[in-house]
Formats: structure tokens, C-alpha cells, sequence
């Protein structure tokens, strides 16, 4: 959704390369992009005026700084892992590349996003370029890092809404698969069809994308097709196209539930109300959304089960994966305070891998693209636009570190306001307990067999040993803020009540 850094004049409208003219007017991120641009982040001096010392000053500060442990996992490429980000790597020959993989590295991430820009690879009809990206993939496993392709934006002499442009789009996507196989094995097909990046209706969206899919396993057995890919979770749109593609020509099923500014606990959705009935993300959705449309009442869970449930009637449920997420750190409507975004994002993860269905989450993005303080488009990234870490990196970094090479187990308690959800490792049997809750305070009592841990998202810990009269069990304060417990045995807790509740 929130694509591309904004550039100065004619560029701006030509980002994602579908038609931008009528799509910003019904975006607002993307309209921000536009209107906004690089030369509205310039001081006056570069445009001919002269710079006030208020325009000379840094848009943002960070003062604090996290110590994180070496990641045991750091240089391993671990297919697995549900740890990945859009990386933002728009400009293939940015010089900072490395040192942005660099710091993804640090925080844990495994897993990037790259998009194979049709329209830049395919200049003319035929002859593909992909020397850019081959540096590029290079780049991503030097640094312990899968990705996978997303196929997208087509040049002025395809249209992939005719018979013929699907027909080019299928060489393009099979010219890819093939130059990549082994190195770059998932491709996503389009970016947001529901969303304004196309602009076709459903049906078009359909027939392009069961072609690609076939075009895909043909060239590679062992590639995975990722489709849908669509802002929020959008079970209306979803509904009509898995009507018109088979079932076995995609593998993944992703989906981008942006919420802001709501937690992903509630039930209710204030930025799909506003995108659906106020703005209608596309000509599709105009006058089709009803006013009880039940994703604007639900919580992230409820949604994704209402998306496995959907995709259980066409067969066996697909793996999902978020392929964009995040609360924007802007200080305008919408926006959400930096400390609160590292606690969201962490429940969010957490929620996502206990519903089981969820396999990976890249949150957009790294990066901030830009400094304006009160662009939705500009304030995403886990890092500022100089690199400087937010709370969100080191949160992550830290989440990564405590959580990676273990695989989800169960949930002990999940919801409606406290939740405590234990992930294991398969190897050494070690459990990671994840607990935090929507109210002010609570309480969790959790066994203690032989001494806990309980660390916060920004690695401070405190050890509570066993109680040596009989392994009372800990009674853990909790808040919005999640915690994490580790220790020996099962790591068995439940909620207790209040105090002054108690009987």
C-alpha cells in the first residue's frame, strides 16, 4: 500500500507504473506522495530561497540507544523463519544497500520483500534486464536474507487487462522464475489489485493471475506463487476472484490488514471504515460495500479466521502471509506514538503466529521515506530515513532473538483482553512464554519450576528463582507493554483475578 519514495515533479505520478492520474485522487497515501514529493522535504535554499534555522533543524532525534546480544542466527538463511520486512530497495544501485541490509541483519530480519518492477526490467518488447537484481539477491543472502519476488507495474506496451498483456506478463514472470530458480523461489503476483495499483476489475485481476500461476510451476516445480496480495483484508474482493481462479495455480494467500489506528485487539477497524466507505479504494468497491460490512467490526484474529474460513470452502486452507503491515508514526490523525508502535507491532506479530495460520509477517517498511513528521506515507519504517533506529528496530531485534528457531504451540489465553501465547523449540524443548493485556493492569500466574526470566521488549530482564517450599507458582504483573518469560518445564499460565476481585 504505502509504496515508493516520494521524487520531484512528473516521477512522482509514475511510481508504481499503473495509471496514478485517477488512483491518487482515491489513495491518500499514494496522493501524499505525490503532492507532497521530494522537493516539499527540501530547505528553502535548494529551491532559491534562503533556509530559516528552523529548516535547518533534524526532523527527528533519537537519544537512546539498546546493547543487543549477537543474534545466533545472524548470518543463516532460514527459509522458515516468519521474521521478514519490505525492504524498500527501490533504487537498485543505492550505494547504501549493504548497510541497510546490514542493519535488517541486526534486527533480526530474515525474509525481504523486492519488487521486480516490470516496466524497468522490460524497456523494450521482449528483452529483459535483470542484471540490477542479480546484484541485488546477492546482496540479500550475503546478509543471511531470503526474498521473494513481487512481479508488478507494467510498462505503456503491455496492458495486462487484455488477453495479449497477460500473455506478455506470463514471459515476464516465466523470464524470472527462470533466471532466479534456486536463489529467489516465491513471486508475488501484483502488488494490491484491490487497491488502486490495478486497474482492471476483479475478473481481469483473475484471468492474469491463474495464467501467471501456470506460467510459474511450469518453470519451476518448486516455485511458490503468493496471490491476492491485497490491501487489508479484503474478504468481498477475495470472494470474487477465488470464484474465477483454480484453486492449485497459487500457493500463499497474502494480505496487507492495515488498522490504524486501532489495536489489532479490537473489534472494530477505524481505517477500513474509512478507506471503504469514505474514500472506496477502487471503482470496484464503490456502492458495494455494505454499511454491516463485518470486517470493520472485528479484530485482526477475527478477520483472518473469516479469511481461512473462506478459503476452507474452496479446499484445504493456504498458508498466509502478511506481506505489508504497520502503525504509521505520524504526528497527524491516524498516527501513533513511537512507543506505542514497538508494543503494537510485537502484539501483532504474536497474534498473527497464534492463529496458526500465519506464516510470515513484512511489515512495511524498513525505512521512513522521507522526514515530513505528518505524512502516512513517509513515517513506516523501523529506522528513520538516516538510519537511525526507532523503538520498532530494536523491539524487533529483540523479539527476533528471543523468538527465532521456535515454532508457535499454543495459547494459553487469548483474549479478549489478556493474552499468553508459548511458542517451543523443536530441537532443545526450550519455551518462550509471550503475555501482555489490553487493560491497564492484570495478572498471570505462571509455574515456575526451576526459576524464570521475564525480559521486556527492549531486553530488560528480571530472574525470579524457584521457590525453594515448593515451586509457588510467579504472579506476573502485566500491561500493553508484552513481556517475555522463558525458564524450564512447560511454562503452564492462566489469568487470575485483580486484586480486590479476589475470593
Amino acid at each position: 500500500m504505502q509504496h515508493e519514495q516520494p521524487q520531484v515533479g512528473a516521477q512522482a505520478h509514475k511510481q508504481d507504473g499503473t495509471r496514478p492520474a485517477q488512483r491518487y485522487g482515491r489513495r491518500e497515501f499514494a496522493h501524499r506522495m505525490a503532492a507532497l514529493g521530494a522537493g516539499a522535504l527540501l530547505p528553502a535554499s535548494a529551491v532559491g530561497g534562503q533556509a530559516s534555522p528552523a529548516e535547518n533543524r533534524p526532523r527527528a532525534i533519537s537519544r537512546f540507544r539498546v546493547q543487543l546480544p549477537p543474534h545466533r542466527y545472524a548470518t543463516q538463511m532460514l527459509p522458515d523463519s516468519p521474521f521478514g520486512i519490505n525492504t524498500q530497495i527501490f533504487r537498485l544501485d543505492d550505494p547504501d544497500i549493504d548497510r541497510r541490509l546490514e542493519m535488517m541483519q541486526q534486527a533480526g530480519v530474515k525474509w525481504g520483500r523486492q519488487d521486480f518492477v516490470w516496466r524497468q526490467i522490460e524497456t523494450e518488447k521482449g528483452r529483459y534486464n535483470f542484471e540490477p537484481h542479480e546484484r541485488v539477491v546477492a546482496s540479500y543472502h550475503k546478509h543471511g536474507l531470503h526474498l521473494f519476488g513481487n512481479l508488478a507495474y507494467n510498462p505503456k506496451f503491455h496492458d495486462p487487462r487484455t488477453p495479449e498483456g497477460v500473455e506478455a506478463y506470463c514471459r515476464f514472470a516465466r523470464a524470472a522464475v527462470e533466471r532466479f530458480r534456486g536463489r529467489v523461489d516465491h513471486w508475488q503476483l501484483w502488488n494490491e489489485p484491490n487497491g488502486g495499483f490495478w486497474d482492471g476489475t476483479p475478473e481481469e485481476y483473475a484471468r492474469m493471475a491463474a495464467a501467471a500461476g501456470r506460467a510459474i510451476h511450469e518453470a519451476n516445480p518448486k516455485a511458490k506463487v503468493l496471490a491476492l496480495n491485497m490491501a487489508f483484508c479484503d474478504i468481498l474482493w477475495a470472494q470474487t476472484v477465488l470464484k474465477l481462479i483454480p484453486y492449485n495455480s497459487f500457493d500463499i494467500v497474502c494480505y496487507h490488514p492495515y488498522r490504524n489506528p486501532s489495536t489489532p485487539e479490537e473489534s472494530f477497524d477505524w481505517w477500513t471504515l474509512d478507506r471503504y466507505q469514505k474514500v472506496a479504494l477502487s471503482p470496484w468497491h464503490k456502492g458495494r460495500v455494505p454499511p454491516d460490512y463485518p470486517p470493520i467490526r472485528q479484530s485482526f484474529v477475527e478477520q483472518t479466521r473469516d479469511l481461512v474460513r473462506l478459503l476452507e470452502t474452496y479446499g484445504r486452507p493456504k498458508p498466509l502471509w502478511i506481506t505489508e503491515m504497520t502503525w504509521n508514526a505520524l504526528l497527524a490523525a491516524y498516527g501513533t506514538p513511537e512507543l506505542r508502535q514497538a508494543d503494537l507491532m510485537v502484539r501483532f506479530y504474536i497474534l498473527a503466529l497464534g492463529t496458526g495460520h500465519v506464516h510470515k509477517i513484512f511489515p512495511w517498511g524498513f525505512r521512513d521515506g522521507g522526514t515530513d513528521q505528518q505524512s502516512g506515507s513517509q513515517m513506516v519504517g523501523m529506522v528513520r530515513s538516516d538510519l537511525t533506529p526507532r523503538y520498532w528496530f530494536y523491539a524487533h531485534a529483540w523479539m527476533a532473538r528471543l523468538l527465532e528457531g521456535k515454532r508457535w504451540e499454543r495459547n494459553d489465553v487469548f483474549g479478549p483482553d489478556v493474552y499468553s501465547v508459548v511458542f517451543r523449540d523443536p530441537g532443545s524443548g526450550e519455551c518462550v512464554l509471550v503475555t501482555w493485556t489490553t487493560r491497564p493492569y492484570a495478572y498471570l500466574r505462571i509455574q515456575n519450576e526451576g526459576g524464570l526470566t521475564v525480559c521486556d521488549v527492549y531486553g530488560c530482564e528480571r530472574f525470579v528463582p524457584k521457590d525453594p517450599k515448593g515451586g509457588r507458582p510467579v504472579i506476573a504483573p502485566l500491561s500493553e507493554s508484552p513481556v517475555f518469560v522463558t525458564g524450564p518445564g512447560e511454562l503452564r499460565s492462566q489469568e487470575v483475578p485483580n486484586p480486590g476481585m479476589q475470593t
